[in-house]
């Protein structure tokens, strides 16, 4: 198995570069409230929850020490914030139960077309891979029933490091499970400030992805360092690699 000459390792975001939920968060909740009694507008709901997640700043506001039975306290906090405006759900209890639960099944996600085979392609050549992301300990176990663990060599959410992106904690703590330094290793995520500065900051060489066109970053961000897919990764790596 020929090994890559220049990066050795590549480390992938997940929500929004691997996968995304399907067929939205807001269409989700909705249906689960459904079967509840309470009939909501998932383009509300969507609003709400994206709300509520930047009042709270995120998975970062679990601070460093955390655990499961945290999280789901916190997440349990969101929903009945983001039902609020419907007076919340009948049954609450039960409901959240479910609907925390389903958001590990792989029905309520969908992987990207490309990635499969990019990965796999990746696997091929050599290359150590890993995912880096601000995600709950709900992570691994979504990845795996996903299908898609067996391309990767670590799986590293924040809740089990102890920092989110764009914090060099998590990255340095990859950088040890891959056992690359900075300079042989990438990160492509889909967020400008956790992704692409946060990787940048220890080294790493970062992609910004931008599947539906151009986000927050700089107007004057190279075009080098910009994809549009992870097919058009694999590509600048191949030439980079020579």
């Amino acid at each position: 198995m020929r090994k890559p000459e220049v990066f050795k390792a590549i480390f992938f975001d997940a929500g929004g570069t691997l996968f995304s939920p399907f067929p939205s968060v807001g269409e989700i909740y909705a249906q689960a409230s459904f079967r509840f009694g309470t009939v909501c507008d998932p383009s509300v709901l969507e609003a709400e929850f994206h709300a509520a997640w930047q009042r709270r700043g995120g998975l970062s506001s679990l601070g460093p020490q955390s655990n499961e039975a945290k999280e789901k306290a916190w997440w349990h906090s969101l929903v009945e914030e983001v039902f609020r405006p419907y007076g919340g759900v009948q049954d609450f209890e039960d409901f959240f139960e479910g609907l925390y639960h389903s958001f590990e099944q792989r029905e309520l996600w969908a992987i990207y077309p490309e990635v499969s085979g990019v990965l796999s392609f990746f696997r091929g050549k050599g290359y150590v891979l890993g995912i880096v992301s601000n995600w709950d300990s709900r992570l691994p176990r979504l990845v795996r029933n996903l299908q898609i663990a067996h391309y990767f060599d670590f799986i590293l959410g924040s809740s089990a490091c102890g920092a989110t992106k764009p914090s060099r904690k998590i990255f340095e703590a990859a950088l040890a499970r891959s056992q690359t330094q900075p300079g042989e290793t990438v990160h492509v995520g889909d967020n400008f400030e956790e992704d692409f500065l946060g990787a940048r900051q220890v080294g790493i060489t970062p992609f910004l992805l931008e599947r539906d066109g151009p986000g927050n970053a700089p107007a004057d961000l190279s075009p080098e360092a910009r994809v549009r897919s992870l097919i058009q990764l694999k590509e600048r790596l191949e030439h980079l690699n020579g």
